[in-house]
């Protein structure tokens, strides 16, 4: 029964030593993560497991350790905010050009109810883009053509006068 006993664990494998990684090593984690590297690549370059880089990165952070982080990393809290302001604006802007191409067809194609669904989808994208961007502010990006403020009200009047066959379903 001993000799069983002995065996067992013998041939079982020794626990994985845990590494604590430091704020500095974290930051430099991140740091290469940020620049598109692959963890084992991490793991290599900082001279780690592969399994502590993933479960570093993968672990959420709390308040004070984003701060620390953000500080190490020498990321300005404002100029952050600004790059991802501007970074919605833009695709913002691609949708919001994409939904007054979908209602343009839908003229086209004479389908009211399409038409309220897009004219719907682009009411909700200005509602998003005016809470994203600074209310107030109509999402323009640079080298795209402007386009006039959409009032809904009075697009619904022009579209019923302009086909006055059309039925509006709710």
């Amino acid at each position: 029964m001993a000799e069983v006993a002995t065996l067992a664990t013998s041939t079982t494998s020794p626990k994985r030593r845990y590494t604590r990684v430091t704020p500095a090593v974290h930051a430099r984690l991140v740091r290469l993560k940020a620049r598109g590297l692959m963890h084992q690549e991490i793991a290599n370059r900082v001279g780690i497991s592969e399994a502590t880089v993933s479960r570093v990165l993968s672990k959420h952070l709390t308040r004070a350790e984003v701060a620390d982080l953000r500080s190490r990393l020498g990321v300005d809290r404002h100029q952050l905010r600004e790059a991802l302001k501007d970074f919605l604006a833009e695709h913002l802007q691609s949708l919001l050009l994409k939904a007054l191409d979908l209602i343009d067809r839908k003229i086209e194609e004479r389908d009211t109810r399409g038409l309220m669904y897009a004219a719907s989808a682009l009411e909700r994208l200005d509602r998003i883009s005016g809470r994203t961007v600074d209310e107030g502010r109509r999402v323009v990006y640079r080298g795209v053509p402007q386009r006039p403020a959409v009032d809904f009200k009075t697009l619904l009047e022009e579209l019923r006068s302009k086909y006055p066959d059309a039925q509006a379903s709710a």
